[in-house]
């Protein structure tokens, strides 16, 4: 199963971490800015001291722990260890550090600058500072408690801020959610009422806009839906006018003959009246199939199949196909209109798309599974076949609608397409969905 990003936990861990980096380094900076300040203050009071203290060769002076020298082999030792090369750059304050980690007390630091003197005369001033001036500077607190307490006071402040940004986050996601939850239970009975309020004005707008689109697409399907239950109710009378008056018009030929092109004529005319019929059918169905509340009622699946087989035989003619019906009594309790709107949809399709080869319609139980194969496989064939399939008799549209029908009613149906032949199995009793190709 896949995991999908969370946008609330990935904004809280953004933060988080953009908060705690700027905070480490905000705090390094303000650290160097502090050592730098007091290296400038020293470097003032060592100046200051250049000017001020009497200095000669081989008598350096000592005052207050800083040494200053007219020569430099008159520094202290350490110094002259810890520098390689004297000074040459006047004002430029060099210091070194003997220091184990960034994170722990330094053992020694070493300062060194030089300045000139009123008369021009070159002073080297030092000072050298020791673990234990720094302890002995620091209230007696040892540096690893200094250290674990900087550790501890950083860790709970990154953990007051973890929780108040949890809290303002939180405090935003509420309205969000409400959103969410609100969106979720919209439909055609309350999404004409007015949104509630979700505190942020960018978050009203944009329950506005949802309000807005829901409502637009819901009207644009009542009215599709109104205009095929019109349209497929108003089609069906001159369908009926149609069917009869061919239907007269046979009679008649009974005793007056036709010629043989009439005859072509009127059978025309007859297949396109009974495929509207049962298109027309399908369509006013699906228009009121989830208005409705049709009780169901017992159906013989096996006069079922052998009436459409019967219905739909004129599709076979001039073809040479080789039709087997295999059924079997048994009778479901169903929508019989659904049942017969699949059931003749479907022999239509191998009927229809069967030019030369064989069908097999077998009935067993709720279960009737269809196949047709063509014995021709040449490209203009399929060719043809590809145009009947999008210009046929209703079929595509036909086959589609059952489809539909099939989902509706949460019947099993399977269907299974290869350039050998093609199969389609439904069952009015099993329940679920399985559809391949």
């Amino acid at each position: 199963m896949k995991i999908r990003p969370s946008l609330k936990l990935y904004f809280f861990i953004s933060v988080l971490l953009l908060g705690s980096v700027m905070a480490i380094g905000f705090s390094f900076l303000s650290v160097n800015y502090f050592i730098d300040g007091l290296d400038r203050s020293l470097n003032g009071v060592m100046f200051e001291l250049a000017k001020t203290a009497d200095v000669k060769d081989e008598h350096p002076v000592d005052i207050a722990g800083i040494n200053i020298a007219s020569r430099w082999q008159d520094t202290p030792e350490v110094i002259q260890r810890s520098f390689v090369n004297p000074p040459s750059v006047i004002g430029d304050l060099q210091k070194q550090k003997v220091q184990t980690t960034i994170f722990t007390m330094p053992k020694s630091v070493y300062f060194l600058v030089l300045f000139e003197s009123p008369e021009g005369e070159p002073r080297f001033i030092s000072r050298v500072m020791l673990e234990k001036d720094f302890i002995a500077s620091t209230n007696a607190i040892k540096p690893s408690h200094r250290l674990f307490w900087t550790f501890v006071v950083a860790i709970l402040a990154i953990v007051l801020f973890a929780f108040l940004l949890f809290m303002i986050m939180r405090k935003i996601a509420r309205p969000i959610e409400s959103l969410r939850n609100w969106a979720k239970s919209l439909n055609p009975k309350n999404v004409q009422a007015p949104p509630p309020d979700f505190t942020y004005n960018e978050l009203n707008v944009l329950a506005s806009l949802i309000q807005g689109s829901l409502i637009s697409t819901h009207q644009s399907l009542e009215r599709e839906q109104r205009f095929l239950s019109y349209a497929s109710h108003e089609i069906r009378t001159p369908i009926a006018v149609i069917r009869s008056n061919v239907e007269l018009l046979q009679r008649l030929n009974e005793k007056q003959p036709t010629t043989e092109k009439q005859h072509l004529v009127l059978e025309r005319i007859q297949r396109a009246g009974l495929t509207m019929s049962n298109l027309t059918d399908t369509l006013l169905w699906l228009s009121r199939n989830e208005e409705l509340n049709v009780a169901p009622e017992p159906l013989n699946l096996e006069k079922a199949v052998q009436q459409a087989c019967v219905d739909l035989e004129y599709l076979l003619k001039g073809k040479s196909v080789e039709v087997t019906v295999k059924s079997e009594e048994h009778s479901v309790d169903t929508i019989a209109v659904a049942c017969h709107i699949v059931i003749n949809n479907l022999i239509r399709n191998a009927y229809q798309h069967t030019q030369e080869g064989q069908v097999l319609i077998k009935q067993q139980g709720s279960r009737i599974t269809i196949i047709n194969s063509n014995s021709k496989s040449d490209t203009g064939q399929q060719k043809s076949d590809s145009n009947q399939i999008a210009f046929g008799e209703g079929y595509g549209l036909g086959l589609q609608l059952s489809e539909k029908i099939v989902q509706h009613h949460n019947w099993y149906y399977e269907k299974t397409n290869t350039q050998e032949y093609y199969q389609a199995v439904v069952d009015f009793e099993k329940q679920g969905n399985s559809v391949n190709e």
